[in-house]
């Protein structure tokens, strides 16, 4: 085992202010907005996720470089290097003069520069038994190497002959004493972190590695990308099992009334022909609907429930909306992430009438989800085969082109869906979103003037005005604009968090921001936006307790796998940065400046 391999631990200091940005304030650092909820991600990940391919493309050319360099001798010399120091092991044997010989009581009597010239002795020979891989030898060796000095570098070198031998338990045993010697020993943390993955402790294994990236100011390219992928494997398996036991449920009042919305209605009611009186099934409909429409979607599904227990007692024929009626308890299936049962509701819509466009645009929403857009595509073109005039069905393929970051096409869908019913306001908040995005800042701003006098109570429309102006930097307009949505609706979380992040982003003002976002969790305590973002307020305050309280809230709130994956992502890596915190102070004291004083 060559020395160059196996050093000493170093002493080099990180800036880690500088690579957490602890102090900075800047949003859009911290957080990784999508379709709702938004996620928002810990400091460390931000560092993984945004690494570019560019180091390794560099140490990959670096590589080839010294290849290249290398003489025919030098091949020839690196191919035989094995059978050598296998050849050179045979001088090795122990003898009757060998220091493994000494008995415990004859090495009390040595000196310190006696022992440590045996135990470095002994070191070596076991290197080479090691690159001769006798791995069991060079065991025996290291560890009489360590009867005479208590060195981290035996222990770790010792932990390199388990590893190749799978022993991982014993691996993370001799890491452990080498760390207790040497806390900033980096070679032993990622030894140890490569163990605990092999033993499927991902999460100690991420701890280790996040731990190796931090000692070596984010240096370490091995540590950085194992750290990454141990995480993926972390997040993806809790996210798995989580998803696997529960069972389906409703997700925010919010998420649900972003949902609608994109709709012009969520039916439309049956009403009985003169001189008759409706069906069970649809009056129970039409109770459903209302439930709805008063955001009281627990017993709307109770309501759609109780309806289609009807229809199939009295018969498809004897009710008058049957289609729209397994349509509603798809949708409701499908916000509840019960994909499977939304999928046999919808089919079912479809079968009884194959011109339901809403079941066709609500199927096209579960396969959006499902992320397989050429379903999307296809449910969409039979949407308009059925109503070649339906608004709803241009919206949706202007949000599919939204999805694609295919703005001009996207803008095209709103417009004629804005065509099609004036009153629809969602075509309208979306073409001055795309306009804005792409760079037509005139257009974009008479978009929202012309809809904001069409539409002078929508809460949402002023919400997603300011959140469009807050995006362009325009701060103090965005304010007063998430200011009148709260007027207009006060019972709408997302403007009061809007305005929270704007706030602490201009300025910092934290009571003020913490405030806004309390009382959008007294409107609705579920509300995905507002759990987020007052993670990273926490966060960035120092409150590392309160800000893993909501990370955890935000993995319950998750509504599909992959949310759960990224809340589950955000949660770990803020958590590995804090254990180090409590674990490491006296390092974070040396490499912060006295920073973490303050934080405590």
């Amino acid at each position: 085992m060559a020395e160059s391999t196996y050093d000493k631990p170093t002493e080099k200091s990180a800036t880690l202010l500088e690579k957490l940005n602890l102090n900075e304030r800047n949003w859009k650092f911290y957080a990784a907005a999508s379709i709702p909820p938004i996620l928002v991600a810990g400091l460390a990940l931000w560092y993984y996720s945004s690494r570019s391919s560019e180091p390794a493309k560099k140490d990959e050319k670096k590589k080839r470089q010294r290849k290249n360099k290398k003489s025919k001798k030098g091949k020839a010399a690196e191919e035989s290097a094995e059978s050598t120091a296998a050849a050179s092991t045979a001088s090795l044997d122990i003898s009757e003069e060998s220091p493994e010989n000494m008995t415990d009581a004859q090495i009390a009597t040595l000196d310190q520069a006696t022992l440590t010239k045996l135990a470095q002795s002994l070191k070596s020979r076991g290197n080479k038994f090691f690159q001769a891989k006798r791995h069991e030898k060079a065991i025996e060796l290291y560890t009489q190497a360590l009867r005479f000095v208590k060195d981290p570098v035996f222990f770790s070198n010792r932990a390199a002959c388990y590893a190749a031998s799978d022993e991982y338990e014993k691996v993370i045993k001799d890491c452990s004493s080498a760390l207790e010697l040497e806390p900033r020993y980096v070679k032993a943390l990622i030894r140890r972190a490569q163990a605990y993955e092999n033993t499927e402790n991902y999460r100690e294994s991420l701890y280790d590695f996040t731990t190796a990236c931090i000692l070596e100011d984010f240096g370490n390219n091995l540590a950085a990308t194992s750290a990454e992928r141990v995480l993926k494997k972390l997040a993806e398996a809790e996210a798995h099992e989580r998803v696997e036991k529960r069972s389906p449920r409703l997700p925010s009042k919010s998420f649900i009334s972003g949902y609608l919305n994109s709709f012009c209605s969520s039916g439309d009611e049956a009403v009985a022909a003169e001189g008759t009186t409706l069906s069970e099934a649809d009056a129970l409909y039409n109770e459903a609907l209302s439930f709805t429409a008063l955001q009281e979607y627990s017993q709307a599904i109770e309501s759609i429930e109780k309806a289609v227990t009807a229809v199939e007692r009295d018969g498809e024929s004897n009710v008058q909306r049957a289609a729209d009626i397994y349509s509603l308890r798809g949708m409701f299936n499908f916000l509840k992430s019960n994909l499977n049962q939304a999928l046999v509701d919808l089919d079912k819509a479809l079968e009884l009438d194959p011109k339901h466009v809403r079941s066709y645009l609500r199927k096209a929403n579960l396969f959006t989800e499902k992320k397989e857009l050429d379903n999307v595509s296809s449910l969409l073109s039979q949407a308009l085969e059925a109503d070649a005039e339906n608004a709803e069905t241009f919206f949706q393929q202007g949000q599919v082109h939204f999805l694609k970051q295919e703005f001009a096409e996207a803008a095209k869908e709103y417009e004629r869906a804005a065509e099609l019913d004036p009153n629809f306001v969602y075509p309208r908040i979306q073409l001055g979103v795309v306009q804005f995005k792409l760079g037509k800042i005139e257009e974009a701003m008479a978009t929202f003037d012309e809809a904001m006098k069409k539409f002078p109570t929508r809460s949402d429309l002023y919400n997603y005005y300011g959140e469009v102006l807050a995006e362009q930097g325009g701060y103090d307009s965005a304010i007063s604009a998430f200011e009148k949505a709260i007027e207009l609706d006060n019972n709408n979380p997302l403007p009061y968090v809007n305005q929270a992040i704007s706030l602490f982003q201009t300025n910092g003002n934290a009571d003020k921001a913490l405030t806004l976002i309390r009382d959008a969790l007294k409107v609705d305590p579920e509300c995905e936006l507002a759990v987020a973002a007052l993670s990273q307020i926490y966060l960035q305050m120092g409150m590392f307790e309160e800000s893993l309280s909501m990370l955890r809230r935000a993995v319950d709130l998750a509504k599909s796998e992959e949310e759960m994956v990224s809340a589950i992502t955000f949660r770990e890596t803020t958590a590995a940065q804090y254990r180090f915190m409590k674990e490491h102070p006296e390092l974070l004291n040396k490499m912060m400046g006295g920073a973490a004083a303050a934080m405590q």
